[in-house]
């Protein structure tokens, strides 16, 4: 098999660009910060494994998908805004939890959050699955599929020692700071969610001829 290198560099930047493993890290931490070390690795290996499955399912079903639930992109994109949206207002109004509700997070095995807002649409949302199935309509090439698999591994596994190390940039900083960078990216976790609708009504009034 004859690698296009070219089409691997744009596929990992473009991926690792949307992903955003580091641009993730307060969102990840203001989810995790009252669990312990463990299970902040737990909860992040949980969140980069089904993002990959997801990511992987797109990636060789998604036109497919697609069609056989007569689902735009646009409408794909629109549902995972008002998703994100949703999780920049909650960022922006988090408030300081009080002892006990830290002590009963601490006992909790209830991580489903991992699965969603984290792993969807946080990590891997609308953007990143459409790109990725964008790549793969490049040509319609098994090679595709597999060099957008690896580089969305290699990425996901970037974003899981990005994540289980970002408790010691807490330490760092404080958790004021933490706080106030948490609402900021809050607000710009909004702001993406509202021009991921804009962008996609954009498209379907040009598409309709509206």
């Amino acid at each position: 098999m004859n690698i296009d290198w070219s089409f691997v560099l744009i596929v990992f930047t473009g991926l690792f660009a949307i992903i955003n493993p580091i641009g993730n890290v307060p969102i990840f931490i203001s989810f995790v910060d009252n669990f312990s070390r463990a299970q902040q690795k737990v909860i992040a290996l949980k969140v980069v494994s089904v993002g990959f499955i997801i990511l992987t399912v797109f990636v060789v079903f998604g036109y497919t998908l697609f069609n056989v639930f007569g689902i735009s992109i646009q409408a794909f994109r629109i549902t995972g805004g008002l998703l994100i949206l949703k999780v920049g207002f909650d960022m922006i109004q988090s408030k300081p939890k009080d002892p006990a509700a830290l002590a009963s997070m601490n006992e909790s095995t209830d991580m489903g959050f991992a699965i969603s807002p984290l792993a969807t649409p946080i990590l891997v949302g609308p953007g990143t699955l459409s790109t990725a199935v964008s790549f793969v309509g490049v040509s319609n090439k098994i090679e595709n599929s597999i060099i957008i698999i690896l580089c969305s591994a290699i990425i996901l596994t970037i974003s899981y020692f990005v994540f289980i190390s970002s408790t010691t940039w807490v330490e760092k900083i404080g958790k004021e700071a933490l706080n106030v960078v948490t609402k900021i990216m809050g607000l710009l976790i909004a702001s993406i969610g509202i021009q991921m609708i804009i962008t996609s009504i954009e498209e379907l009034l040009v598409h309709y001829k509206l």
